[in-house]
């Protein structure tokens, strides 16, 4: 007697392809989980960049870098500049500090949140020593 021919996937065919997809699918989240991360450390350097750029301006008119973060908050929101907020991709403040009238430091804990935050090697910028 003869079986009759039936169309269609076996259970072992559906696994396979269902398998392949999630491969897939994990792979490409991870990768865009890295796109994510390298895109937001750029745009902290861009902003730090900015913000430099703009504390050696306001050091070139004033003779002096600003000598706390609230001066350079000041002088940020008066000069109606972009990065009046001074938070970095993460949600953090960037930290500003001085240390004589023609040196800052300027930098962004790229995301460190342990406390005290102590990962420097994904901090971004020019951290006080």
């Amino acid at each position: 007697m003869k079986r009759a021919k039936r169309s269609g996937f076996t259970l072992v065919e559906l696994l396979t392809v269902i398998a392949i997809i999630a491969l897939l699918a994990a792979l490409i989240l991870g990768l865009a989980g890295n796109a994510q991360k390298s895109a937001a450390r750029n745009k902290a350097e861009a902003e730090i960049e900015q913000l430099s750029t703009f504390v050696t301006d306001y050091q070139m008119k004033y003779g002096q870098v600003p000598q706390s973060f609230l001066a350079l908050s000041n002088a940020l929101a008066e000069a109606n500049h972009s990065l009046t907020n001074l938070a970095d991709p993460w949600g953090m403040t960037y930290v500003y500090s001085n240390s004589s009238k023609a040196t800052f430091y300027l930098w962004s804990l790229g995301g460190d949140l342990s406390t005290p935050p102590t990962n420097k090697a994904i901090w971004i910028g020019n951290p006080a020593p």
